[in-house]
């Protein structure tokens, strides 16, 4: 096989914005596999960008398919390590202006590092500062004689060639720019050269060279053949053509009324296929990279070609030792043709800008949205074609292990054998129960199955293929048989954040199933709910999971209850927090068929879910091109419908234990939380010691395993009642320490439930949030009203979650760290300036302080409570005429709040009679000028006439 190479650059930016922006362009033109940068304008938070503690140097990864991902491995002031496709790789920047011991201290910095980490490949790049005629300088200085002997005591080769300048200023040039590798990778290092024909808009030259692969890892890395999963164009969708041929299948497909199910499913699987097919174009393969970035064009290539002419005449004639005035005046004209490519770069990219921002009023969630909000991923192949193939396996198999037949505990019957429900009463499906699961999935976006098949289209094409769904799922009720090719899932891996690349916990699995099997599952999933509801025995009720009308709210102030009745009697509550270990794939088959028994779960529907737990797969493509499946032996399947529901019945029997009084268990899914009641901390832990034993001993009992390393536990306590200094408990002689706060269920929770610590570590978070967004809401130009406010919405609802637990608790500090957040979002809804007060933005917004928001929602959230705990859920319209009862009261308590404002007194004076009428007006929108009028900020008479004419 060929042997494939990848390129690498390394140069130093400037700081310069527009050498930054020219490298980027570069990258993508040379199709650079990996990069070095130092002195960049700036490291931006992207998963491709690795940068050091101090922003001075950083690892650039390509963003195509066709480049392993990096993989941070140690960071420093002045250098950063990545790993990339199996090789170390060192960025280095070190100032000239700082002293020889300090170069020589960062030095025996580095060195620590590499030999810490790095065991293989090795390569260091950067700018050292230093000089030598090792690499071509014409003496060798203090630097250098310290860079020599540290290259020499870690065992690196140079890799720098020739004389060539890599620094190249008016005043003269120097090599300062260094290359470095292990010798088995200098060995196949080719082409290392200085590139002086090409333009940089800095004083440094690129460096490029090219890095040879072995045959054998460069096998994942060549021309790869179509993917053996099919995809199509979703976005090319034809609806028309989708609905003739619908409609030519549904009378061409009839299913034979003996037809095995196994083959009707695949007939079925056949017809969907067909379908898309004549709807829209199948994706060939993966689109090539892109040689360009977004707002390059031909004006800015002819523009770089120039300077690049100008450069060149300018080098030459500082070779040929002309006069010093012809000199200087090549090197004006060099100056000014950079000063013109510069000026060009920045007007395309503020032209791309305002094109991308005049987009957002027609699709606010799109590019730009997704970008700032870090959810834009770059074109990559999946994990497992990236991975090398025996490290693929170890994942697989550790995170789908085999395992024996395990004996589950005896759960017994409390419904008898079967009675009623014996295997001739099989109710057949009903077209209700198929239209509301399609009605599932109709707006759906996710990614499909092994079949390719998108939801959307699967709900379009059933318009007219409902009655051939509906005859499998009749096969198969009435054979007690899942169709096989529904059990079979494709495997995706996601990367878990800061964990080491080469772990088999830095992964996590997710399985995508078909979207026609999963319409059967929750017609399946509808119908074992309504038998624990209607018949029973229905779930434990600390199971706050995965139910309907229950939330992760709910579970924490079910939490907040037994916290505030323990403290009220003077006493103390230890809550100790579970952690199980690779919880989905782990739960044994058994457990579920024995649980789905002891809930008298209808005969019909449990050897159904026997067979649909049985011989199920994941299948997924490796580096070669090949197809692999894993079986299941255990644990619920990921992606899936019925899987939660699964979880949740064989899981409940360790939550049905005979608890001792002042014990109790909350759990929601798997996070499972263990509270123990006392007088005092001493008598809450051996309750807890005892009752944890026992909870963790049930939960083993049901083949699963707990992470006892990862259990945390907090006192919830009463004025000077917290905890002793160092308490701890000791839980299967693991000690596990007693801390002043813990996670759970998305709130940071304390012993006196002051959320203190909680709104510390969200406040950044919502600024991070409102300032990223707040870059798509230019004062000038931009998105809408509409757009604004919904962005609004989206750092309002991060602030607000968990609200009817902590609104009654808000404190005056709390508060503040609400509102600077609210102030940003604030700012740009009316496109004013920062110096405005936060009670005028918030009012010119007509967006009511979010800690009154907060207490909206708590009340609101209080009165559904009670009306549910009744037995009666409330209709939508009372919900609704709640929800606007509670926001009038709001109304009238933010207008009261306004009447004594800290700032802004005149607009705040204006606005605070009218304030309901203002913010739930439903006309006129706020200009730049009109803010700028009504806010107080007009800067002169000539503005306020602008303003008020419309200019």
């Amino acid at each position: 096989m060929d042997q494939v190479s990848n390129l690498l650059v390394q140069t130093n930016l400037n700081h310069c914005a527009a050498a930054q922006d020219l490298f980027l362009q570069t990258m993508a033109q040379w199709s650079i596999g990996v990069a070095v940068v130092a002195e960049p304008y700036s490291v931006p938070p992207r998963p491709n960008w690795m940068g050091d503690w101090d922003g001075s140097v950083a690892v650039v990864g390509s963003t195509t398919a066709h480049s392993p991902p990096l993989s941070l491995r140690d960071k420093g002031t002045g250098y950063v390590a990545v790993e990339w496709g199996g090789i170390t790789i060192y960025g280095v920047y070190f100032s000239p202006n700082r002293s020889l011991n300090d170069f020589e201290v960062f030095l025996i910095s580095l060195e620590t590092s590499i030999r810490r980490l790095a065991s293989g490949h090795v390569l260091v790049l950067g700018d050292f500062n230093a000089k030598s005629i090792a690499w071509g300088s014409p003496r060798t200085d203090a630097r250098g004689e310290a860079v020599e002997e540290w290259a020499a005591s870690v065992g690196l080769c140079l890799l720098n060639r020739g004389s060539t300048n890599t620094c190249v200023r008016q005043q003269g040039g120097s090599i300062v720019d260094l290359s470095f590798a292990t010798p088995a990778l200098a060995a196949r290092v080719r082409n290392w050269r200085v590139l002086k024909e090409v333009e940089t808009l800095s004083d440094h030259l690129y460096i490029r060279f090219e890095l040879s692969r072995t045959q054998d890892s460069s096998r994942g890395h060549v021309a790869r053949r179509l993917s053996r999963f099919p995809r199509w164009a979703v976005a090319r969708l034809n609806r028309d053509l989708l609905e003739e041929a619908a409609i030519i299948h549904s009378w061409l497909s009839p299913q034979a009324p003996t037809e095995e199910v196994d083959v009707g499913a695949g007939r079925f699987r056949d017809a969907i296929t067909h379908i898309c097919d004549a709807a829209m174009p199948r994706i060939r393969g993966r689109r090539p990279p892109r040689k360009e970035v977004y707002w390059w064009s031909q004006e800015l290539a002819d523009l770089r070609a120039a300077c690049t002419r100008a450069r060149r005449s300018y080098t030459r004639s500082r070779r040929r030792h002309r006069g010093d005035g012809e000199e200087d005046r090549l090197h004006e004209e060099y100056r000014r043709a950079r000063k013109t490519l510069k000026l060009a770069i920045s007007r395309a990219k503020e032209e791309k800008r305002q094109e991308m921002l005049e987009g957002l009023n027609r699709d606010p969630w799109g590019r730009p949205y997704r970008a700032v909000r870090q959810k834009l991923h770059a074109s990559a192949p999946p994990l497992t074609e990236t991975l090398q193939p025996s490290f693929l396996r170890e994942v697989v198999e550790g995170l789908f292990p085999q395992r024996a037949e395990h004996t589950p505990p005896s759960m017994a019957s409390l419904a008898g054998d079967d009675g009623e429900h014996g295997e001739d009463n099989v109710p057949p499906v009903r077209d209700s129960e198929v239209g509301a699961a399609v009605l599932r999935i109709r707006s759906k976006n996710t990614a499909p199955g092994p079949d390719g098949v998108p939801a959307r289209v699967l709900a379009l094409a059933l318009n007219h293929m409902a009655d051939r769904l509906g005859e499998v799922f009749d096969a198969s009720l009435a054979s007690g048989r899942f169709p096989e090719c529904w059990k079979s899932g494709k495997l995706v891996l996601l990367r878990k954040p800061g964990r080491p690349a080469d772990s088999v916990a830095a992964y996590r699995p997710i399985v995508l199933l078909d979207e026609a099997g999963k319409l059967f599952e929750r017609v399946l999933s509808a119908r074992i709910v309504r038998h624990l509801c209607e018949v029973g025995p229905d779930l434990s009720d600390a199971q706050f999971g995965f139910r309907a009308g229950r939330s992760t709210v709910d579970a924490v102030l079910r939490l907040r209850a037994v916290t505030e009745e323990a403290v009220s009697c003077g006493g103390v509550l230890l809550a100790v927090s579970l952690d199980i270990a690779n919880v989905v794939n782990s739960l044994p088959f058994s457990c579920i068929r024995e649980a789905l028994h002891y809930h008298g779960v209808p005969k019909y529907l449990r050897r159904l879910v026997a067979d649909y737990l049985e011989e199920r797969t994941v299948v997924y493509e490796d580096r070669e091109g090949n197809l692999r499946c894993r079986p299941m032996s255990c644990g619920v399947p990921q992606g899936s419908v019925l899987g939660p529901l699964l979880w949740n019945i064989g899981y409940d029997w360790a939550l049905r234990a005979d608890f001792p009084p002042g014990l109790g268990v909350i759990c929601y899914a798997d996070d499972t939380l263990v509270t123990a009641r006392g007088a005092n901390f001493q008598e809450a832990a051996r309750l807890a010691t005892g009752g944890v034993s026992l909870v963790v001993g049930r939960i083993e009992a049901l083949g699963l395993r707990v992470a006892l390393d990862k259990t945390e536990a907090l006192l919830f306590h009463g004025p000077r009642r917290g905890p002793p200094l160092g308490a701890s408990i000791v839980v299967n002689s693991v000690l596990v320490p007693v801390r002043a706060q813990m996670k759970y269920l998305g709130l940071i929770l304390d012993g006196r439930w002051l959320f203190d610590e909680h709104f510390r570590q969200l406040a950044p978070k919502l600024v991070g949030a409102a300032s990223a967004l707040g870059r798509l809401l230019p004062n000038m130009g931009g998105p809408s009203v509409a757009t604004r406010r919904l962005y609004t919405g989206v750092v309002r609802s991060m602030a607000l979650y968990g609200a009817p637990v902590w609104a009654a608790a808000l404190t005056a500090q709390n508060r503040v760290r609400l509102w600077r957040p609210q102030r940003v979002m604030a700012v740009r809804a009316i496109r004013g300036y920062r110096t405005v007060s936060t009670e005028v933005a918030c009012a010119l917004a007509g967006t009511p302080p979010w800690d009154l928001e907060a207490e909206v929602l708590a009340e609101v959230y209080r009165r559904v409570a009670d009306r549910a705990e009744s037995g009666f859920r409330p209709p939508p319209e009372d919900v609704r005429e709640w929800r606007e009862a509670a926001r009038r009261a709001t109304m009238a308590r933010w207008s009261f709040r306004l009447e004594t404002p800290r700032a802004g007194f005149a607009a705040v004076e204006a606005l605070q009679p009218v304030i309901a009428e203002w913010a739930g007006r439903q006309h006129g929108t706020l200009s730049f000028r009109l803010t700028q009028v009504l806010s107080g900020t007009v800067a002169s008479e000539s503005t306020c006439t602008r303003s008020l004419g419309g200019n």
